[in-house]
């Protein structure tokens, strides 16, 4: 059994295992219907790939951008991996969910929601109980109180996190203190205008696939990650997990303002096509 919200971020300061931390995580399920499911050394079999095209050129990769970075512990894997190359790069890991609140409704229950009051945890006498709804309840009934809990709590929690009358709280890895990277929340489909002209290399592991989003919100991610690059030469990794296979594309921008292959990992990026054409820029395949 998991452990809840206030256990959880009331020993911050302490060392926590890895595996341990990704499970507490992985069991709030945000109000988009994702989970933040992530686990250590996850990307790790990818480096070989990715490095032997980008080691050359390491040390120019001062700026780095981790678009959907979950917790941002893989984050923190990415920006190992980069130092071993020789880079030293200031490093942003985005998720749509970073800021959470924890929120005492009485002595002896308490909610940890996201910024906007969406019920992620509930702690019942210091019992971690789910908010979310699962298949099971359709057919046990319990859908309806979890319902009815989500339209009468969600307000108030609302009002509360206004009223600054909670405890505010990361959904953050432990592992990001003391370096060099900074987790923030951001929608890849809205332009970030700080982004733009700034990222030296850009990964996008498992958000941008045709299971999250349609071909169009596809496209306005790709046209948005287009415009961080800094410019020609960028390098831009896109890929997808499935188990403990990858599929990926490593692109870079070319001078023509066209994304070119350099390097696919399994049978690459299944957005490959709309990287390659997305604003009819120009495509080289190896």
């Amino acid at each position: 059994m998991t452990v809840t919200a206030r256990q959880f971020f009331s020993a911050a300061s302490a060392p926590i295992d890895p595996a341990e931390e990704c499970k507490f995580f992985a069991s709030l399920k945000m109000r988009n219907g994702t989970f933040k499911l992530t686990r250590p050394s996850r990307f790790a079999d990818l480096e070989a790939v990715v490095g032997s095209v980008i080691g050359g050129r390491s040390k120019s990769l001062r700026q780095v951008l981790d678009v959907g970075a979950s917790i941002g512990s893989t984050t923190v894997e990415l920006a190992e991996f980069l130092s071993a190359l020789g880079a030293s790069p200031q490093v942003i890991g985005t998720d749509l969910f970073v800021e959470a609140h924890l929120v005492e409704l009485a002595p002896a229950f308490r909610i940890l929601s996201d910024a906007d009051g969406w019920p992620l945890q509930y702690d019942v006498a210091g019992l971690p109980v789910r908010a979310w709804i699962r298949r099971l309840d359709y057919f046990t009934m319990a859908i309806a109180p979890r319902l009815l809990a989500v339209a009468l709590l969600r307000p108030r929690l609302r009002r509360m996190i206004a009223e600054a009358r909670t405890m505010p709280v990361r959904m953050a890895s432990r592992a990001l203190a003391g370096r060099n990277i900074e987790l923030v929340e951001n929608d890849i489909l809205v332009p970030t205008p700080s982004f733009v002209g700034r990222f030296d290399f850009i990964r996008a592991a498992n958000i941008l696939n045709t299971g999250y989003f349609p071909a169009d919100q596809l496209n306005t991610a790709i046209s948005n990650i287009r415009s961080y690059c800094r410019g020609p030469g960028a390098f831009v990794l896109i890929l997808r997990s499935r188990g403990s296979m990858h599929d990926g594309t490593l692109f870079e921008l070319g001078a023509e303002g066209g994304f070119h292959v350099r390097a696919r990992v399994g049978a690459g990026s299944e957005i490959e096509p709309l990287v390659l054409n997305n604003e009819q820029g120009a495509a080289g395949r190896p």
